[in-house]
């Protein structure tokens, strides 16, 4: 097998097929340029897992004065379903992501504590949402990373 016929068979098989959850979330794996100006600092920051995906941001609408509960935020994403979820601390054990919760939380005003939720596409495939509620515009902001775990 070439390195051509290797490259394409990886791009493939980490193909993210799932359509894009929330709005305002780029395509592409990329952060896009309507993100609050903290995520868009993060620049091409990637999860650590056999993927090595990319954070995107994303944003749902939420009239809610506190973070959804797993049932509430399994309402507002396309597919999967939510496993968890968690203080950033539980899921960020070595302080490897620190700099990204930061910036979810400064766009979300500052002031807003963040969570982490689970949500498992299959056996092996799940994506982390790290989001704050950014209650003067009635909506969750944060990132989005595919994780693949074997």
């Amino acid at each position: 097998m070439s390195d051509e016929d290797y490259a394409a068979f990886l791009q493939k098989a980490n193909k993210d097929y799932a359509p894009v959850s929330g709005t305002g979330a780029a395509s592409g794996g990329q952060i896009s340029s309507k993100a609050h100006k903290a995520i868009r600092a993060l620049g091409e920051r990637f999860y650590s897992s056999d993927a090595d995906e990319p954070f995107v941001d994303v944003t749902f609408e939420w009239s809610g004065s506190n973070l959804p509960d797993e049932a509430e935020f399994e309402t507002l994403v396309d597919t999967g379903s939510v496993t968890a979820k968690e203080p950033p601390r539980s899921w960020d054990l070595t302080d490897s992501y620190k700099d990204v919760i930061s910036a979810v939380q400064e766009a979300a005003g500052g002031g807003s504590e963040a969570a982490v939720y689970r949500v498992e596409e299959t056996e092996t495939r799940f994506i982390y949402y790290i989001l704050a509620l950014d209650k003067s515009h009635k909506q969750l902001v944060g990132v989005k990373a595919l994780s693949i775990e074997t």
